[in-house]
């Protein structure tokens, strides 16, 4: 299968809001009645850090469709013995659509959040893990730490 990998743009705002809503209707926080309202406080959500450098993503397109994505939301906290910078990243959105899995897409996107990350400074990345990606992100050197999972860098 040919898939491509790019950062995200202000123009995929809607594919990326489009993914983010089919993750959240597989952990069940979506359903019919709040969907149109989730939808678009999401793609507000996207507008906005997006412009502000509050969000970063990559994505993987399959013939020109966003089939996955790694998004990045970036925090300042004060600085600490394991991250004296303060900068801190949350890997929000870490998604492939099932059709897609089993490629390499996902560790890919992992990468370039990862590598993106470095470039900026950030001293810590964590994430929140589904049972799915569990054994990515340990082979990708992040460690269990309560009810999430981080990366020091």
């Amino acid at each position: 299968m040919n898939w491509n990998k790019r950062k995200a743009t202000y123009s995929d705002v809607n594919s990326i809001t489009e993914l983010r809503i089919e993750l959240l209707t597989v952990v069940g926080d979506v359903n019919e009645e709040n969907r149109r309202k989730v939808f678009s406080a999401n793609e507000n959500y996207f507008r906005k850090k997006l412009s502000n450098g509050g969000f970063s993503a990559w994505i993987a397109e399959v013939e020109g469709t966003v089939v996955a994505l790694s998004g990045l939301v970036f925090f300042e906290r004060p600085p600490q013995g394991e991250n004296i910078s303060g900068l801190e990243a949350y890997i929000m959105n870490m998604y492939t659509k099932p059709e897609y899995r089993g490629y390499g897409i996902a560790r890919s996107l992992l990468e370039e959040s990862i590598s993106e990350c470095k470039i900026m400074g950030i001293g810590r990345i964590w994430l929140h893990s589904s049972q799915d990606g569990y054994q990515l992100y340990k082979k990708m050197g992040f460690t269990d730490n309560d009810s999430e999972m981080e990366l020091f860098l």
